[in-house]
């Protein structure tokens, strides 16, 4: 790019993640372990219980949603399913208007607002946003899927980290 920004290779580099949105989370992993091998699983309720940090954005407004959220690496990649639970969010939206299904890829990016602008200048907006688990990450997913038929998810990943949801053992988050 010509502004001084960061490329559009360099900003789109870091591929991690397939999100599935799921109607029954353990139904989905049970099948996915004893047919296919895949796991083991490391669960989540989202937001977590002992975070009071948590920012939740939906369509622009502040959000009431929760997810319980399951993740398996594949090779170098992690797969994410996500089962609604309560709360309008575009998980809930995809699974009314679409049912089971692949739903977003995700990027690791070492800044959001880079991210956010440059595609607000495409006319793409964010349509849902969140705290990540690690304090001080933070993801958005972009009103994508009418322009490439699945949604953009972006995640600010902190250095040092793989990225990768962590594990919570007793509502604490694990390195």
């Amino acid at each position: 790019m010509s502004d001084g920004m960061v490329s559009l290779k360099e900003m789109f580099s870091e591929f991690v993640q397939i999100g599935v949105v799921v109607e029954d989370l353990d139904r989905v992993t049970k099948m996915l372990s004893e047919a296919f091998g895949i796991g083991p699983f490391r669960t989540i309720c989202w937001p977590p219980a002992d975070r009071t940090d948590v920012q939740k954005v939906y369509e622009g407004k502040p959000g009431n949603f929760t997810a319980r959220m399951a993740f398996a690496d594949l090779g170098p990649i992690e797969l994410e399913l996500i089962q609604p639970l309560e709360g309008q969010s575009i998980w809930a939206d995809f699974l009314e208007t679409h049912g089971e299904g692949i739903h977003h890829i995700r990027f690791n990016v070492p800044d959001l607002e880079p991210v956010v602008e440059h595609l607000a200048r495409h006319g793409i907006k964010v349509a849902q946003m969140g705290s990540g688990l690690r304090p001080g990450t933070t993801w958005a997913n972009f009103d994508t899927e009418d322009k490439i038929g699945f949604t953009i998810e972006v995640m600010k990943a902190l250095p040092g980290t793989d990225g990768k949801t962590p594990q919570i053992v007793d509502g604490k988050v694990q390195a």
